[in-house]
């Protein structure tokens, strides 16, 4: 029980006695010495009183400024920036950090993918503004702003951005190559304009490497006359270097290139958005149907699951994921060789 006796002039003593716990404190106002009690007795009973003006005067823009003004200089800080700035821009960007709800992102969400227009098992409509991955990259954000903040500042606050705000994803690309698209699709480029692009798509097919990865690679990262032949990624998609060896056939493509070009890049492109055009020239929808650079890196990727015995972890440092999950929707492809190593398989030990 919290109790407030005046000791004399300009002096207070607050005694809080609960639960064979006594604490006392003398202030200059009664006003204070209550205020302390409060917040002493609430941490004694498990109760604690918080002070919630600082959140109720907090506007989400004002949230989203000062972690923008936080982050570090990075690549990913600057893809964060964005999306703090997208939500400077919404109608939420006035609200109080206590007022945003659950309820009230849905309700965006519903409104920006066009939900109530989508067609059966779709997640987005015809009049959506963006994509499901769009919706969900900019909630994260949203979501990272509201625990920074409330560690930052020692305030208990709700994270509006709970389980089943986020939209629904799509399944993953899942497009192979198939039976003869490999060698049609590498004679189309050696007759196209761009005679590096034969080669490009023999190292994207070898290595996973990402467009953006491959576009910016310079020679003096590439390795073909060490003991281990390999390419050092300095910049990559999440900003991790890493070290990505090279197989005999990408060697040799490697090697192509080399006689083709005179500059410091590997290939002559500014960004991977130019090796993207020069293979939609060459892979038109009408000889390779939904085919997308981006799934020569799932073929790739595929092709380690099914044609070698590497570990996921070691597959991962080659692709560039960080976390085992990533790799989950490959994993089924090893699915029909598991049966030579059980008891009784093709290759198990005999006794």
């Amino acid at each position: 029980m919290a109790t407030v006796e005046e000791r004399g002039p300009h002096q207070f003593r607050a005694k809080i006695r609960r639960k064979g716990v006594t604490e006392t404190r003398t202030f200059e106002t009664r006003s204070e010495a209550e205020a302390w009690a409060r917040i002493v007795e609430g941490k004694v009973t498990g109760d604690e009183y918080q002070d919630r003006r600082l959140v109720r005067d907090t506007t989400l823009s004002q949230a989203c400024q000062w972690m923008s003004d936080t982050l570090p200089d990075t690549p990913d800080a600057k893809n964060k920036r964005s999306k703090l700035t997208y939500w400077q821009g919404t109608e939420f960007a006035s609200w109080s950090l206590a007022s945003l709800r659950p309820a009230d992102l849905i309700r965006w969400r519903r409104e920006v993918l066009d939900e109530d227009n989508a067609e059966d098992d779709e997640t987005a409509g015809p009049a959506a503004k963006v994509g499901p991955q769009t919706v969900v990259h900019r909630l994260n954000v949203l979501s990272q702003v509201y625990k920074r903040w409330a560690l930052a500042h020692d305030q208990d606050i709700n994270n509006p951005v709970i389980e089943g705000v986020r939209p629904g994803l799509p399944d993953g690309r899942n497009r192979r190559l198939r039976d003869g698209e490999e060698r049609r699709l590498l004679n189309a480029c050696r007759a196209s304009s761009r005679p590096w692009l034969r080669s490009a798509v023999v190292i994207a097919l070898e290595t996973c490497m990402r467009q953006g990865e491959l576009a910016g690679l310079t020679w003096e990262r590439v390795k073909l006359d060490a003991v281990y032949p390999c390419c050092d990624l300095l910049k990559t998609k999440n900003d991790r270097a890493r070290r990505v060896p090279l197989s005999r056939r990408a060697i040799a493509a490697f090697r192509v290139l080399r006689r083709l070009t005179n500059g410091s890049t590997v290939l002559p492109v500014e960004t991977g958005r130019g090796i993207a055009h020069a293979f939609r020239d060459v892979a038109p929808d009408e000889a390779f149907p939904d085919l997308r650079w981006h799934d020569l890196r799932h073929e790739a990727i595929s092709r380690l699951f099914e044609l070698t015995d590497l570990r996921d972890t070691e597959i991962m440092a080659i692709s560039g994921h960080l976390r085992p999950e990533m790799l989950a929707r490959y994993t089924h492809l090893r699915a029909d060789r598991l049966g030579a190593r059980l008891p009784g398989g093709k290759n198990a030990q005999r006794k």
